[in-house]
């Protein structure tokens, strides 16, 4: 099938200097795909069954690999963004679907990268009205760089600070032994929202913006179908990563559980973390959670916003490349500077901002068959992409784990829900 041919391919590839220049758009959506949500998802998973996650988060990585290599094969193949593409094959009417439905999983995605700011912040004291404006400071600035390749480095050096949660992970100091013994595809002694739960990691770790955005990105960086084999590499580095880090922190969470006596959080914004990360934060390893949890938020902040501009600025043929000059693309640098506002406003009105991010990613899972059907449609289709489109075994297999995901994401919401 061309997902193995691909997989193994992704061991393969140019020399170190050529992959140098194509890394970027891969690395930074995997590091986003860790953002403030995905994080308290998997601390509240860690705090709520222990290790017995940390199976359903690796077993993830062929599949975010998989979803992620599409996107990447789709753009170096055809040199346009995802909406671009649907409006091309399928008419403007599905073009503007697809973003009305990526309008409404964004702003869902925007509220809870706030809501995880001020959580972080709030540990070291920061007032979130202060982080949350200070969050839109940054956001705004990061992109008015008029040039994708400072913007590309900027956000690399900003998902460094997501690596502070495999310190923190260390600093629990989890029994390896009773860690291994928890890696059971049916643990015995979890809650009855596992299930919700093990949808929320699903959720947190292959979001819908993703799609958009390493496909623009590519584009945008100028990547071409001879750097696909790079590419592949990049993605599959960055599905690791990614899962990795939230490995890290629900190990963070559960060794925290697991360790340390009954607790009662001393301040009110540590109440507001799940309680394995919270014992955590009570100690000396709050600064660890503070910077990633904001780092993660400010990330993935950037890469939602950037993923919906290009998404409109696509579905409305507008000019829309962090290359030109905001003079020369009003609109679309327009789009990623007001369309968070509200979303910022909705943060600093919500009383309980764990259930607004464990809930963001249930959601996701449900909301990201529309794109993902698109993907697996404009994968498929052998005259856009010639001997780079899916097998036939391979579409059947794609639609499938499609329908797949949307069934378990409509139970996990509702057993979220009741």
């Amino acid at each position: 099938m061309t997902a193995i041919r691909s997989f193994s391919a992704a061991l393969r590839g140019p020399g170190l200097a050529r992959w140098l220049r194509i890394v970027g758009p891969a690395w930074v959506v995997m590091l986003a795909d860790v953002d403030a949500p995905s994080v308290i998802t998997a601390g509240q998973g860690g705090t709520e069954s222990g290790y017995a996650l940390l199976l359903p988060v690796f077993a993830i990585v062929p599949l975010l690999f998989v979803v992620q290599e599409m996107t990447a094969r789709l753009a170096l193949a055809t040199g346009k963004g995802h909406v671009e593409l649907v409006r091309t094959r399928y008419g403007a009417h599905w073009a503007a679907v697809s973003v009305l439905g990526m309008a409404v999983i964004n702003f869902v995605a925007y509220v809870a990268e706030f809501a995880g700011i001020a959580l972080g912040a709030g540990i070291v004291g920061i007032p979130a009205p202060m982080a949350i404006i200070g969050a839109l400071a940054i956001h705004a600035s990061m992109v008015l760089t008029t040039s994708y390749k400072w913007f590309e480095r900027l956000a690399l050096a900003l998902s460094l600070a997501l690596f502070s949660f495999v310190v923190l992970a260390v600093a629990g100091r989890p029994d390896l032994g009773h860690l291994v013994s928890d890696l059971s595809p049916l643990p015995s002694d979890v809650p009855h929202d596992y299930f919700a739960l093990v949808v929320a990691i699903v959720g947190a770790s292959i979001m819908p913006w993703m799609l958009f955005y390493q496909q623009s990105a590519s584009v945008d960086k100028d990547l071409t179908r001879a750097d696909l084999h790079g590419a592949r590499i990049e993605t599959l580095v960055g599905a690791f990563a990614s899962q990795a880090l939230m490995a890290a922190v629900v190990i963070a969470a559960a060794a925290a559980m697991q360790s340390a006596p009954a607790f009662a959080a001393r301040a009110a914004n540590l109440a507001d973390l799940p309680e394995g990360m919270a014992r955590l934060a009570d100690g000396g390893a709050g600064w660890l959670i503070a910077i990633g949890l904001v780092g993660s938020g400010l990330l993935a902040l950037i890469v939602v916003s950037l993923s919906a501009a290009w998404g409109i600025g696509e579905l409305m043929g507008w000019p829309h490349s962090l290359n030109l000059k905001p003079s020369q693309a009003r609109r679309f640098y327009g789009v990623y500077l007001v369309e968070v506002v509200p979303a910022a406003a909705v943060a600093l009105l919500s009383h309980d901002l764990v259930r607004v991010c464990v809930g963001a990613m249930v959601f996701n899972v449900v909301v990201l068959a529309l794109p993902l059907a698109f993907l697996v449609l404009l994968t498929s289709d052998k005259e856009l992409l010639g001997d780079l489109a899916n097998s036939r075994i391979q579409a059947v297999v794609l639609w499938c784990v499609t329908a797949a995901l949307l069934a378990c994401g409509a139970f996990g919401m509702y057993q979220y829900l009741t």
